[in-house]
């Protein structure tokens, strides 16, 4: 396996008295695909969230590409980074929400450029080659000029993944991509993410589509009441899971 990519070092969060993630410790390997199963509530999202600092950590630390995040050291205690560097760290990992969060005023093409134009300074000019080649890799290379309201939910969930790849990104993170979809669109969001697991680009992807992690990912976590019960390859935690708990959520999803 590759270098970590990801490291997740004892990272717990709490919502006031409710403990949301406890004691998290996860490595993510450069390249590597995984997906976080279970069931609602169990903290997927959140920890999804705590890798771009979208959600404060209490304890533990996240890094990515070596770089801790969101925070500095000082001997043994950790100060909270200005928000300029936050966005900073943030420009390089991408993610893909549910709901699609498109410019409704902007065109596909200029929704993709906008951060690579006003966040990274790349020449308006080159931004818009790099897009139109992005939008060409979803298969949206007839829907450049195509508003979001022109779109189908599907077409709006690959303009946002060639949003987020148009930062080129260390790693993206996808919370639910397909949920907000009509099932006959599913296919099409899911195509591109084998594409990009194919090319090697480091993926985190809450989903309930047990067939795509069955054959794009290379480990599975399953996770319940903030914890990670199980982490394994797909066949391992799929077809032979180790815990009732992982039996009983599978019984009703697959």
């Amino acid at each position: 396996m590759s270098a970590p990519m990801i490291v997740f070092d004892r990272v717990s969060k709490n919502y006031g008295d409710l403990a949301v993630l406890r004691d998290i410790n996860l490595t993510v390997a450069a390249g590597e695909v995984i997906s976080l199963i279970g069931p609602s509530g169990s903290g997927k999202s959140t920890l999804l969230r705590c890798v771009n600092h979208l959600e404060r950590i209490e304890r533990g630390s996240i890094t990515v590409d070596g770089e801790l995040i969101g925070y500095r050291r000082n001997g043994n205690h950790a100060y909270e980074l200005p928000e300029k560097l936050i966005a900073r760290q943030r420009a390089r990992i991408g993610m893909v929400f549910q709901s699609f969060n498109l410019f409704g005023h902007m065109t596909a093409l200029e929704n993709v450029i906008e951060a690579p134009v006003h966040v990274l300074g790349i020449p308006r000019r080159e931004a818009e080659n790099l897009g139109a080649e992005l939008l060409v890799r979803v298969g949206l290379a007839d829907k450049l000029k195509s508003y979001p309201r022109m779109l189908s939910g599907g077409q709006q969930q690959r303009v946002a993944i060639a949003r987020a790849l148009a930062m080129k990104p260390k790693v993206i993170l996808f919370d639910e991509p397909t949920s907000a979809l009509d099932p006959e669109l599913v296919g099409e969001v899911l195509d591109v993410m084998r594409s990009l697991a194919a090319d090697g680009m480091t993926m985190m992807v809450v989903t309930h589509e047990m067939s795509f992690a069955r054959e794009v990912c290379h480990r599975i976590a399953f996770m319940e009441s903030g914890r990670i019960v199980e982490c394994s390859t797909p066949t391992e935690v799929l077809d032979n899971p180790a815990f009732e708990r992982t039996r009983t959520f599978l019984s009703k999803v697959q």
